[in-house]
């Protein structure tokens, strides 16, 4: 490996990928349905729509009802479901496993930590705060912080470009189609969460690794820092 390949950044996902979101989600989506007399939506069949964040999955939850609503109505529903969401479900999302622990370890060993995510930054820094993830972030680039969200490449550009980090320094961290599209259009080398949302797993490439527990994420990005190049050799 290239001394110039040497990880130097870790950025992350948030849905599906730092935080276990979709049910909480999901139940304030049916809550909202259920009060607006529609058909209660399963959890699976908004589970590829969330990458595309927030709004995109509750208009996939009214494009599954019987009899879709009219614009007006599908229009404050999707507000009520926002509204509702952040009063009463955001906060109860946890963390994956050992989450807290791979980003100690990383920012211990002096790697940049960052955020790419298509959900609204507000949102996002109450799941952070909510979830005492007090490592510190370097970068946070959330929907309508860059020209296109994801899979465009601007939201991830945007946080390398706040790191002062070039592509080939830096690893993204996601769990969907849309994170996997990101960074091959970033040229930013992706590793997925599989215990995301991801609705195949040909969603997640290409790939440099993938991983199911952040002890192996750990793991892989420790052997790729610059003090073990000489693991890239062996």
């Amino acid at each position: 490996m290239n001394k110039n390949d040497h990880i130097r950044a870790v950025v992350f996902d948030i849905d599906g990928t730092l935080v276990d979101t979709l049910p909480s989600l999901a139940a304030a989506a049916n809550d909202v349905l259920i009060q607006a007399g529609l058909r209660e939506v399963p959890m699976a069949r908004l589970r590829s729509a969330l990458s595309e964040g927030l709004r995109p999955m509750f208009r996939q939850a009214l494009a599954l009802q019987v009899s879709a609503p009219d614009a007006k109505q599908a229009t404050q529903l999707e507000e009520d479901y926002l509204a509702h969401y952040a009063q009463r479900w955001l906060v109860t999302a946890p963390l994956f496993v050992h989450v807290s622990e791979t980003l100690g370890a990383l920012k211990t060993q002096g790697l940049k930590l960052g955020i790419c995510t298509n959900r609204d930054r507000g949102s996002t820094e109450a799941l952070l705060v909510a979830n005492d993830l007090t490592v510190g972030f370097d970068a946070i680039v959330g929907l309508g912080d860059a020209p296109a969200p994801k899979p465009a490449a601007d939201p991830l550009l945007q946080v390398l470009q706040q790191l002062e980090l070039p592509p080939s320094q830096v690893l993204f961290v996601g769990d969907s189609v849309m994170d996997a599209r990101c960074a091959q259009a970033a040229q930013v080398r992706f590793a997925a969460h599989r215990a995301g949302y991801a609705g195949q797993p040909e969603d997640l490439l290409p790939q440099v690794m993938g991983f199911d527990a952040y002890d192996q994420l750990t793991q892989w990005v420790l052997t790729h820092l610059p003090a073990h190049k000489e693991a890239c050799h062996a």
